[in-house]
């Protein structure tokens, strides 16, 4: 079954974890979707903002990119200066797969990937590059 590279989002590692199978989908949307809502009217995103981020689509507006940025802080995948946190994602991805290594070493290995890269200082678009960088080492891996 496929995962969707949002959960990666919305835990930079757990979005990783959650793009290997054996994740809870369903727990592991409910966890979003929660995070999201409470997020919505912090950063002024709206309805499309939130569809976009289910339909697994990049964030066709600023407030969209906040929107995972602040579902991201939420999990403690990104820290106060905007930028992955790989230890706190790698505890993440325990919680998620549980003690299936192989799939622990793709969600590890995808979460070092993405934290390697240069992101923007603007931590809505920072986000948004780790998202990006999520679906593609997931697309890499045979994830999606």
């Amino acid at each position: 079954m496929q995962r969707s590279p949002i959960f990666l989002v919305a835990a930079a590692i757990l979005l990783a974890s959650a793009l290997v199978q054996g994740l809870d989908e369903k727990a592991a949307l409910a966890k979003l979707m929660e995070a999201a809502e409470g997020c919505m009217p912090e950063v002024g995103a709206g309805d499309d903002d939130l569809q976009e981020v289910i339909k697994k689509q990049p964030a066709s507006s600023y407030a969209g990119k906040c929107l995972r940025a602040c579902v991201m802080k939420k999990f403690g995948l990104i820290d106060a200066n905007g930028k992955m946190d790989l230890e706190a994602g790698k505890e993440r991805a325990k919680e998620c797969i549980g003690n299936d290594p192989a799939k622990l070493k793709i969600a590890i290995e995808i979460g070092e990937i993405c934290a390697a890269i240069a992101v923007p200082d603007d931590h809505c678009e920072a986000a948004e590059t780790y998202g990006a960088c999520f679906k593609s080492e997931a697309i890499k891996h045979g994830l999606m």
